[in-house]
């Protein structure tokens, strides 16, 4: 009898055993032998093995809810770093899954999405504890659309929170300048720690009122997670905190390095520069940082404008250090506005852009003059342009299955009043039970229609990548469209495969 080698596989401290999805792909298939599949894995997808016995060069294993065999020489004992874009309509949301498991959310879209995406990736329906992972939050700055979705996702309590970083500038509600002081044309009423953020949260005028709602959102955030930490972050950083120069995953490095907001000192306060332009003052201050694993280099910029883009440009070329902004992967900025800098846009010279944009909006993204632009300062003869939003056009989101989901949220309505209509009679605990049954089983099917399609899937251990979105229907080779690239030492570049 054959059994798979130790090298392939771990063990959990529970007992059974764990591989992950090789590169670029994975198949189960149904039995032993043959070709018919059941499942189609990622680069990096989590794998149990149920037997260690090999027959006919397979494994039988489980993944994703399905049960059948993979060739062994699809695993690997590796776990790889997941950069997964998602669809939560305008606006922006990334879920990042380092190699050892820690787990960073930068912004979270408008509504509630982001947070269907999580009770789906972590199955938290009926969950009322908080699961075993720390979540910290980047907020790249305070636009709607990349903050509103922290609202429902800090209620969730399933979902627990230790950092929330920030770019300083906090928003209050009313008319006026939302920022505090402007003073000789640079923004000094940064908040900077989480006493700052703690004083505004605490004023009850902070919290009502027509205008923003970022600091009610903050506010959400200490209720379930009273440990939080806020902490504002900039260049003078350096880092994203812990993820520094002299971290390592899997003995590879793997940091953050920040860059922007571009911090100045002022009148011996840290500040920012102001245009005199609220919006594009908080859009040109977002968090922006480089990730590196390995050889690999992808950049989460929020929503870096025009103007900004200029003023970033002129700073690294005074500090000699252009080449921090080239990138092999980059999310673009501002959902593919009109409103980029061409010299900032060139200086990334990114192999894959990923654009994250929504249908119900007032500004056609990505625009066509950015889609071109994009291709044109792009890395390669054929380089990556992926949106979200065209990814989802897919046959669950089609005009006949439109009806469906509506028909989902209207029946979850009635069920809700059904719910606390009966709520208090313990006589009617099993008919209770049928309807919160029902009301879950309504929930998986709206979180299935909203999250499996439109996600751009990026993995990666460094040397190797893929960026993968579902096809609309599933074709015989698989689920997925995959593109596939290796690291090049003799470029310096990640090249297509």
């Amino acid at each position: 009898m054959s059994i798979l080698s130790a090298s392939l596989y771990h063990t959990n401290p529970s007992g059974g055993f764990y591989t992950f999805a090789g590169f670029p792909d994975c198949k189960i298939y149904k039995a032993e032998t043959g070709s018919k599949w059941n499942q189609h894995l990622l680069f990096g997808d989590y794998i149990t093995v149920l037997d260690l016995e090999i027959k006919n060069n397979r494994v039988k294993v489980k993944s994703r809810n399905k049960v059948g065999w993979v060739k062994i020489d699809s695993i690997q004992p590796e776990r790889v770093l997941e950069v997964n874009f998602i669809d939560i309509g305008q606006g922006d949301g990334c879920h990042i899954v380092t190699p050892d498991d820690q787990h960073i959310l930068v912004d979270a879209g408008k509504g509630d999405n982001m947070n269907r995406y999580l009770v789906w990736r972590f199955y938290l329906y009926k969950k009322t504890k908080p699961i075993d992972i720390d979540f910290k939050a980047i907020i790249s700055h305070s636009d709607a659309d990349h903050y509103g979705g922290f609202s429902t996702i800090f209620k969730n309590p399933a979902l627990r929170f230790t950092k929330v970083y920030h770019n300083g500038i906090v928003e209050r509600p009313g008319k006026g300048h939302l920022f505090g002081n402007v003073t000789n044309g640079y923004i000094t009423t940064l908040i900077e720690d989480t006493t700052g953020i703690l004083d505004l949260v605490n004023d009850p005028a902070n919290l009502k009122g027509t205008g923003s709602n970022y600091l009610k959102t903050l506010s959400q955030a200490t209720k379930n997670n009273p440990q939080v930490e806020f902490r504002m972050l900039s260049i003078e950083d350096h880092y994203v905190p812990t993820f520094d120069a002299n971290n390592q995953i899997n003995n590879k490095p793997f940091f953050m390095k920040l860059l922007g907001p571009i911090t100045e000192t002022v009148g011996g306060k840290k500040a920012l520069k102001s245009i005199n332009d609220t919006g594009k003052d908080k859009n040109g201050h977002s968090v922006i940082f480089r990730l590196e694993y390995g050889n690999l280099k992808v950049l989460l910029g929020g929503d870096l404008n025009e103007e900004y883009g200029k003023i970033m440009m002129d700073f690294y070329k005074a500090a000699n250090a252009t080449k921090e902004l080239e990138v092999d992967v980059a999310k673009a900025c501002h959902h593919g506005s009109t409103h980029f800098d061409y010299d900032f846009l060139k200086s990334l010279n990114p192999l894959a852009t990923v654009i994250s944009s929504g249908d119900d909006e007032p500004f056609c993204h990505p625009r066509p003059d950015t889609l071109g632009a994009i291709g044109k300062c792009s890395y390669g003869d054929k380089p990556l342009i992926y949106s979200t939003e065209l990814a989802r056009s897919n046959k669950d989101l089609s005009r006949n299955n439109m009806k469906a989901i509506e028909k989902y949220f209207t029946e979850n309505a009635l069920l809700l009043a059904q719910i606390k209509a009966i709520k208090s009679d313990s006589s009617q605990a099993e008919e209770l039970k049928k309807l919160k049954d029902k009301l879950t089983n309504n929930e998986k099917e709206i979180n299935s229609f909203l999250t499996r399609y439109g996600m751009i899937n990026l993995r990666s251990d460094g040397n190797k990548m893929i960026i993968a979105q579902k096809l609309e229907r599933d074709a015989a080779y698989g689920k997925w469209d995959i593109q596939k690239m290796q690291f090049d030492s003799q470029t310096g570049r990640f090249e297509k495969l």
